[in-house]
């Protein structure tokens, strides 16, 4: 009974946040309104937390830059994590997802049917709404030259 009481208060907690699940049909709302940068993630991804610290350290800096998030825990028993993670990360304009329950493959297809699931991935969209996919850690240098910041 209290394991079922604490499941149920984690599962609650979750819905309360800010983090959305992402079905397959909302895709093309992670794709909007260039420039936006949208990071694929996972709580099982050690190179993944360097770049999200790298982000939240930018986005202390740079509020107003438009960012999404998209954990690719399919796991409802990981979405707490993913909330933590995405707790930690502040701005202006960003959105949270989660992949939603057991639809990875179905996600991974609709987001690139090039993009075979390796991680930490990223897209740029830019002011004319061309997308740039990017395999491997992004750097900060990279990031200011996408959303044309000074170095500050």
């Amino acid at each position: 009974m209290r394991a079922l009481f604490f499941g149920f208060v984690l599962v609650f907690s979750f819905q309360a946040s800010a983090t959305e699940v992402l079905h397959s049909r909302q895709v093309d709302q992670l794709f909007t309104e260039g420039p936006r940068l949208v990071v694929l993630w996972s709580v099982d991804c050690p190179p993944c937390y360097k770049e999200l610290a790298l982000l939240e350290t930018l986005l202390e800096t740079h509020q107003k830059l438009a960012v999404t998030f998209v954990a690719t825990d399919d796991d409802p028993s990981r979405y707490p994590e993913v909330d933590v993670m995405h707790q930690r990360l502040q701005g202006e304009q960003l959105q949270k997802w989660v992949f939603a329950e057991m639809n990875a493959p179905q996600l991974r297809f609709a987001i690139d049917p090039n993009w075979s699931g390796v991680l930490p991935r990223s897209y740029f969209i830019n002011h004319k709404g061309q997308r740039f996919a990017h395999s491997g850690l992004l750097e900060s240098r990279q990031i200011m030259d996408w959303f044309e910041l000074s170095g500050s």
